[in-house]
């Protein structure tokens, strides 16, 4: 089978399988077996596919259609242009998340106080922020042991990372004080959790489930953090930045700023301690 043929058969399939984005799927997962990229699949459409990579390929192409993300299957996504390991124990990194990175980005010394990723899980926001900043101690803490060695794995290169144990800031090791905490907090509802997409049904609860009105972590944090950082930068579900903002006003924070994500939805909050 060749390459045109493998990428047009398999569209087909995850077309009658309601596979979101079927070819660029499949292009993506060739890519990735064949050690190419999208543009070398172009340019090698006759090239017969390895019978090697055609059986690596078979039990991915059925777990795809069956709903698994390909994020999963292949164990990498990007975030900031930064190629991370991901696995089921940690959430897949989304466009918003990076709109909540260059917000903190905008705001961080470079050679100032140390910056805490709070509920890091695979660590993306840590690495980021580490290599952007290779001066400054970033903190990286996650309630997950499993998502800790996620988020290790993926710092495997960066000195400036340490990684704590942690509910959020209740472990006492954790500093004092920082200028600043950003956190991507599990803020889906839990009675929307069985409702979302199969793909996200995929992913751990623990990441996704923010209590009942999905607010339940961003409420702690903003407790636990009063007093602790001059910046609280926070990834929110669609229709939690003005609760938010009530709750960070409340804790002595003045509100900054907020941000749309990619659908001009308020997805981003970013306040000021002036307590």
């Amino acid at each position: 089978m060749t390459v045109l043929e493998l990428l047009e058969s398999t569209t087909r399939y995850f077309v009658q399988h309601k596979v979101a984005s079927p070819r660029l799927t499949i292009e993506l997962m060739l890519a990735e077996i064949l050690l190419k990229t999208r543009m070398q699949l172009y340019l090698e459409y006759d090239r017969l596919v390895p019978e090697s990579a055609l059986e690596r390929l078979r039990p991915l192409v059925k777990r795809r259609a069956e709903g698994e993300p390909i994020e999963y299957l292949l164990g990498v996504t990007t975030f900031a242009g930064h190629r991370i390991e991901v696995g089921p124990d940690v959430l897949i990194p989304r466009p918003e998340t990076e709109i909540l990175f260059q917000a903190a980005v905008e705001r961080i010394e470079p050679e100032g106080l140390p910056v805490l990723d709070a509920g890091t899980g695979s660590g993306v926001l840590a690495l980021a922020l580490a290599k952007k900043f290779p001066k400054l101690e970033i903190i990286a803490s996650d309630i997950c042991p499993a998502a800790l060695a996620w988020a290790k794995r993926n710092a495997c290169d960066c000195g400036n990372i340490r990684h704590v144990k942690s509910d959020l800031l209740e472990e006492k090791s954790l500093p004092e004080h920082f200028q600043m905490i950003v956190a991507n907090l599990p803020y889906i509802p839990t009675g929307q959790i069985d409702g979302l997409m199969r793909e996200v049904r995929h992913e751990p609860r623990l990441a996704l489930d923010g209590g009942q009105d999905g607010l339940d972590l961003v409420r702690k944090l903003i407790i636990q953090s009063t007093g602790r950082t001059r910046f609280l930068a926070l990834e929110l579900g669609d229709g939690q930045a003005d609760e938010t903002k009530t709750l960070c006003l409340s804790a002595g924070y003045a509100l900054i700023d907020i941000l749309p994500d990619l659908t001009q939805r308020e997805r981003i909050l970013v306040a000021e301690y002036h307590g």
